[in-house]
């Protein structure tokens, strides 16, 4: 399995949970529940073997965060993101340029599992939110990731998405490129955000890779570039969609 995940753990420490997310090589993740995929289904035995429960959602880029006790609580469940408490689960979500953003709170032991495009971005104030209410864990005391992305050296929008950015996170977060084009970063975003919500800077660890410039890593944006004249539900099949997960 080293050779179709990276992972890492959190802090140094024998109690740390890892994040990880499977790579190209691993094949599409791509999961919805009226679709059997398995390819996943394989990765997903391999990854619970011998004693993990797989929990996992349909995603549908929005800021929608969920609690979870076992694993039956996310059944049918279309939503983006999951934090549980639970240490014999596997949160899972779907990503391929969109951020997977990783939290674990070594006070509570609670851990999540976000999936952070354009339109989910914010998603993370919600987990923080949702996490102090059920459980009691406070923004100061989590370590986040935030995972692999497509980064702002390959991801280009217009002014229109630019300044939504710029406005509700942070004008570093978008760079003028010229001729209508805005270069945008995910992780500054994120990274005001989390400022905003009380998350020390020492706690977070953003990933270097971009998964547009880096083929290890599936990527919506490098896959379907020549297909631009197909649908969004044609596009769907032409890329690698990978999982990101939290595994005690």
């Amino acid at each position: 399995m080293e050779d179709l995940i990276l992972s890492q753990k959190f802090i140094d420490s024998p109690d740390s949970p890892v994040w990880g997310m499977s790579l190209k090589a691993a094949g599409s993740m791509r999961f919805r529940w009226n679709e059997v995929n398995p390819n996943r289904l394989e990765f997903l035995n391999r990854l619970s073997f011998p004693d993990k429960i797989p929990a996992q959602v349909e995603l549908y880029h929005s800021q929608e965060v969920v609690f979870i006790k076992d694993a039956d609580d996310c059944k049918n469940v279309r939503a983006d993101g999951i934090i549980t408490q639970n240490k014999s689960l596997i949160p899972l979500v779907t990503v391929a340029d969109c951020m997977p953003i990783f939290m674990y709170d070594p006070v509570t032991s609670t851990v999540a599992v976000l999936h952070s495009g354009w339109k989910g971005t914010g998603i993370v104030k919600n987990a923080l939110e949702l996490a102090l209410k059920k459980t009691s864990a406070r923004p100061e005391d989590f370590k986040i990731v935030l995972g692999p992305h497509i980064h702002d050296c390959c991801y280009n929008v217009d002014e229109e998405r630019a300044e939504y950015f710029s406005s509700n996170f942070t004008p570093e977060c978008v760079r003028n490129l010229g001729q209508g084009q805005y270069a945008l970063s995910l992780a500054r975003a994120n990274l005001a955000l989390l400022k905003k919500c009380g998350v020390p800077e020492e706690n977070i660890c953003v990933r270097p890779e971009c998964t547009c410039c880096n083929d290890k890593f599936g990527s919506f944006r490098r896959e379907t570039a020549a297909f631009s004249y197909l649908s969004p539900e044609e596009k769907a099949f032409r890329f690698t969609v990978q999982a990101a997960f939290v595994k005690f």
